[in-house]
């Protein structure tokens, strides 16, 4: 049952962002076939650079420096000695600096550039729309972030864990949509990976320079303070830490001189009632009244959408403001069981 419901509340979410991709499932599984794609290009790339070190590499152990060094006078003094020398610093060389010249990297771009215009590739708007997606689906059902990152769902395995770097990059998102809060829950859980982690895929002081401005944001000033000199230990010449501390600094004084007492800290998410009320009735926290139930409507929905007017979505209208609605046979039960 959950898993139904997550597939209904998903639609809804992805709904409300204006992406593309995001329109259908069929959309989605095209991505999975560009990253094939993508993958094994960079497969081939890797081989062919692979191939490349090696040469330099046997060129180097091709040399006999180490036995010319220890005596110049001797092995110079030999006739083949000198010939091999001569060898490698001119028709040797110049092979050399035919492979270095040689990088394949900018033959595999074309393709890939040449590529993308065949396939269905995500744009930064896509991942803004997947990352407030989530958002939505974390505040709706009170998702723990922490086991959200761990790919469970009330308690159910899912999907893959996410890493430092993927839990930063969803934090950011956040914060480029002004949604300081749920940049705080992110970068906090990004902070938290990125310490059991043997091979970082994030930078602690890039974690510490969101999460300080998002947690002042949020009113907190003296953690926001704490974190910035965290940030400048690592990085004393900073510079736009070095001017949000002076800026935290004084406000700190202000407040304190204006109310004499400290900092009252409160970091919390500021929903509206209309969004609250939404993710109650999506919950099914709330029961309707016999009036409200008596107004609510199924109908047919095509959006003008031409591939909608073939099949249109059944929509049975759940609440009325906040609108709810729930869309039947979007997804076959085969694509659920998935």
């Amino acid at each position: 049952m959950l898993h139904y419901h997550l597939v209904i509340i998903a639609f809804w979410l992805f709904s409300q962002v204006n992406c593309e991709i995001f329109t259908a499932l069929t959309d989605l599984r095209e991505l999975v076939n560009t990253e094939a794609v993508f993958v094994q290009t960079l497969e081939n790339y890797i081989r062919v650079e692979e191939l490349r070190i090696g040469r330099l590499k046997r060129y180097i152990y091709s040399h006999h420096y180490e036995k010319s060094a220890k005596d110049v006078e001797s092995y110079v003094g030999n006739p083949v000695n000198a010939y091999i020398l001569i060898k490698q610093l001119t028709i040797d060389w110049e092979e050399v600096e035919s492979i270095i010249q040689s990088n394949a990297g900018k033959d595999y771009m074309k393709n890939l550039v040449a590529a993308k215009m065949n396939m269905k590739y995500p744009t930064e708007e896509d991942l803004n729309g997947a990352a407030v997606g989530i958002f939505r689906l974390q505040d709706t059902y009170n998702l723990d972030t922490a086991s959200l990152a761990r790919g469970e769902l009330r308690g159910v395995k899912y999907s893959s864990e996410l890493t430092a770097a993927e839990c930063f990059e969803l934090g950011r998102q956040g914060y480029n949509n002004d949604d300081f809060y749920h940049t705080i829950l992110w970068m906090q859980e990004a902070s938290n990976r990125l310490s059991k982690e043997q091979n970082k895929t994030a930078k602690r002081s890039d974690i510490f320079d969101y999460l300080a401005f998002s947690i002042y944001k949020e009113g907190n000033i003296s953690l926001a303070l704490e974190l910035t000199n965290k940030l400048l230990e690592m990085i004393p010449k900073h510079e736009r830490a070095l001017k949000n501390k002076e800026y935290y600094e004084k406000q700190l004084q202000e407040f304190k001189e204006n109310q004499g007492s400290g900092i009252e800290v409160q970091v919390e998410n500021e929903l509206s009632y209309m969004t609250k009320r939404h993710q109650s009735l999506c919950r099914g926290d709330l029961k309707l009244l016999e009036e409200v139930i008596a107004r609510l409507k199924c109908r047919y929905v095509t959006n003008n959408n031409p591939y909608l007017l073939i099949g249109p979505f059944k929509a049975e209208e759940l609440h009325i403001d906040p609108d709810l609605v729930l869309f039947h046979n979007v997804v076959s039960d085969q694509e659920i069981e998935r």
